[in-house]
């Protein structure tokens, strides 16, 4: 790990219809989102100062779950049916690192992420269902596999 950051954050976001708050008292944050995957293709799809880049897809939930953990924060990301993920210090996931390719992000249960998906209206929703189902069913093995030891 490397240096330790303190966040004490209430910040309200509105990008089109989505709104966001971002609440924090020093390394636990979270993110409620009335569409958590339209306010993230929102950021993604946002142009960014020269030199700043956020990327869409896995790889890049992956990147920020390992980057939250280097620095000792903790993100709850959640939306009207839940927890959708937690990324960062204190995560070890299987799953995530399967998804994303970091173990500091857990995905939420297969239920609410799936309700969140089908809740989400807008362009990106087949690719986005398409890995819904596809991590909800990993998960359904893993939990199984786990269960049978």
């Amino acid at each position: 790990m490397t240096d330790r950051l303190v966040v004490r954050a209430d910040l309200e976001v509105v990008v089109g219809a989505v709104t966001a708050r971002l609440t924090g008292d020093g390394s636990d944050l979270v993110l409620a989102a009335t569409d958590p995957l339209a306010l993230w293709r929102a950021v993604v799809g946002t142009p960014w100062p020269a030199g700043a880049t956020l990327r869409p897809g896995r790889a890049a939930v992956g990147r920020l779950g390992t980057d939250l953990a280097r620095h000792g924060l903790h993100l709850d990301v959640t939306g009207p049916q839940g927890r959708v993920v937690e990324l960062g210090a204190g995560v070890s996931s299987p799953v995530g690192r399967a998804l994303t390719g970091s173990p500091a992000v857990r995905p939420g249960t297969p239920r609410t992420v799936a309700a969140t998906v089908a809740a989400t209206s807008g362009a990106g929703r087949r690719p986005a269902l398409r890995v819904c189902w596809a991590a909800a069913a990993l998960a359904a093995v893993l939990w199984a596999v786990r269960r049978r030891r």
